[in-house]
Protein backbone atom coordinates (compact mmCIF):
# COMPACT_ATOMS: atom_id res chain seq x y z
CA UNK A 1 0.00 0.00 0.00
CA UNK A 2 1.20 3.48 -0.80
CA UNK A 3 0.03 6.35 1.40
CA UNK A 4 1.60 9.68 0.60
CA UNK A 5 1.48 12.86 2.64
CA UNK A 6 3.26 15.95 1.36
CA UNK A 7 2.88 18.09 4.49
CA UNK A 8 2.93 17.88 8.25
CA UNK A 9 0.26 15.26 9.22
CA UNK A 10 -1.39 17.72 11.59
CA UNK A 11 -1.71 20.39 8.91
CA UNK A 12 -5.23 21.01 7.59
CA UNK A 13 -3.67 21.54 4.15
CA UNK A 14 -2.05 18.10 3.98
CA UNK A 15 -2.87 15.75 1.11
CA UNK A 16 -2.73 11.97 1.36
CA UNK A 17 -3.23 9.47 -1.48
CA UNK A 18 -4.33 5.84 -1.52
CA UNK A 19 -3.37 5.04 -5.10
CA UNK A 20 -4.46 2.47 -7.71
CA UNK A 21 -3.43 -1.05 -6.81
CA UNK A 22 -3.74 -0.34 -3.09
CA UNK A 23 -6.37 -1.92 -0.85
CA UNK A 24 -7.07 -0.66 2.66
CA UNK A 25 -9.57 -1.88 5.24
CA UNK A 26 -10.63 -0.50 8.64
CA UNK A 27 -11.50 2.79 10.31
CA UNK A 28 -9.56 5.72 8.85
CA UNK A 29 -9.51 9.26 10.27
CA UNK A 30 -7.72 12.03 8.41
CA UNK A 31 -7.28 15.78 8.22
CA UNK A 32 -6.67 17.83 5.10
CA UNK A 33 -7.48 16.13 1.80
CA UNK A 34 -7.55 12.39 1.16
CA UNK A 35 -7.49 11.18 -2.46
CA UNK A 36 -8.54 7.57 -3.03
CA UNK A 37 -7.84 5.89 -6.36
CA UNK A 38 -7.61 2.35 -4.95
CA UNK A 39 -9.97 0.20 -2.86
CA UNK A 40 -11.17 0.94 0.65
CA UNK A 41 -13.54 -0.96 2.92
CA UNK A 42 -14.63 0.32 6.34
CA UNK A 43 -15.21 3.81 7.76
CA UNK A 44 -13.80 7.18 6.70
CA UNK A 45 -14.06 10.17 9.07
CA UNK A 46 -12.82 13.73 8.67
CA UNK A 47 -13.94 17.34 9.02
CA UNK A 48 -12.14 17.99 5.72
CA UNK A 49 -12.22 16.80 2.07
CA UNK A 50 -12.39 13.36 0.47
CA UNK A 51 -11.74 12.94 -3.28
CA UNK A 52 -12.87 9.59 -4.70
CA UNK A 53 -11.14 9.07 -8.06
CA UNK A 54 -12.54 7.37 -11.16
CA UNK A 55 -10.74 4.10 -10.41
CA UNK A 56 -11.72 4.05 -6.72
CA UNK A 57 -13.96 1.40 -5.17
CA UNK A 58 -15.29 2.14 -1.68
CA UNK A 59 -17.46 -0.04 0.52
CA UNK A 60 -17.64 2.39 3.38
CA UNK A 61 -19.52 4.59 5.76
CA UNK A 62 -18.26 8.08 4.90
CA UNK A 63 -18.53 11.04 7.27
CA UNK A 64 -16.60 14.11 6.05
CA UNK A 65 -16.81 17.85 5.49
CA UNK A 66 -16.86 17.69 1.68
CA UNK A 67 -16.73 14.73 -0.70
CA UNK A 68 -16.20 14.76 -4.47
CA UNK A 69 -16.93 11.39 -6.05
CA UNK A 70 -15.93 10.23 -9.53
CA UNK A 71 -15.68 6.49 -8.76
CA UNK A 72 -17.78 3.82 -7.07
CA UNK A 73 -19.14 4.09 -3.51
CA UNK A 74 -21.31 1.55 -1.71
CA UNK A 75 -22.49 2.77 1.70
CA UNK A 76 -23.84 5.82 3.50
CA UNK A 77 -22.28 9.21 2.74
CA UNK A 78 -22.59 12.10 5.19
CA UNK A 79 -21.04 15.49 4.43
CA UNK A 80 -21.32 18.58 6.61
CA UNK A 81 -20.72 20.97 3.70
CA UNK A 82 -21.37 19.35 0.30
CA UNK A 83 -21.39 16.26 -1.88
CA UNK A 84 -20.38 16.47 -5.55
CA UNK A 85 -21.11 13.50 -7.81
CA UNK A 86 -19.10 13.80 -11.01
CA UNK A 87 -19.99 12.19 -14.35
CA UNK A 88 -19.33 8.45 -14.15
CA UNK A 89 -19.80 8.21 -10.37
CA UNK A 90 -21.76 5.19 -9.11
CA UNK A 91 -23.35 5.47 -5.67
CA UNK A 92 -25.37 2.78 -3.86
CA UNK A 93 -26.39 4.18 -0.48
CA UNK A 94 -28.00 7.12 1.24
CA UNK A 95 -26.57 10.65 1.22
CA UNK A 96 -27.03 13.26 3.95
CA UNK A 97 -25.73 16.75 3.14
CA UNK A 98 -26.91 20.36 2.99
CA UNK A 99 -25.67 20.74 -0.64
CA UNK A 100 -25.69 18.16 -3.44
CA UNK A 101 -24.27 18.59 -6.95
CA UNK A 102 -24.98 15.90 -9.56
CA UNK A 103 -23.45 15.91 -13.01
CA UNK A 104 -25.05 14.16 -15.97
CA UNK A 105 -24.03 10.50 -16.13
CA UNK A 106 -24.14 9.78 -12.38
CA UNK A 107 -25.79 6.56 -11.21
CA UNK A 108 -27.32 7.09 -7.74
CA UNK A 109 -29.32 4.34 -6.03
CA UNK A 110 -30.42 5.57 -2.62
CA UNK A 111 -32.06 8.44 -0.79
CA UNK A 112 -30.80 11.95 -0.20
CA UNK A 113 -31.60 14.09 2.82
CA UNK A 114 -30.62 17.75 2.66
CA UNK A 115 -31.43 18.89 6.19
CA UNK A 116 -28.52 20.83 7.68
CA UNK A 117 -29.36 20.15 11.37
CA UNK A 118 -29.54 16.40 10.73
CA UNK A 119 -26.07 16.48 9.19
CA UNK A 120 -24.61 18.39 12.13
CA UNK A 121 -26.17 16.00 14.66
CA UNK A 122 -24.93 12.95 12.75
CA UNK A 123 -21.40 14.40 12.55
CA UNK A 124 -21.28 14.98 16.32
CA UNK A 125 -22.20 11.36 17.04
CA UNK A 126 -19.41 10.01 14.75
Amino acid sequence: MWLWNNHNPTSKNSTSVIDQGCELEGRFRFSGTLVINGKFRGELHSPDTLLVGESAELEAEVSVGTVIISGQVTGAVMARERVELRAGARIAGNIVTPALVLEEGVVFDGRCSMIGAEVAAAQKSS
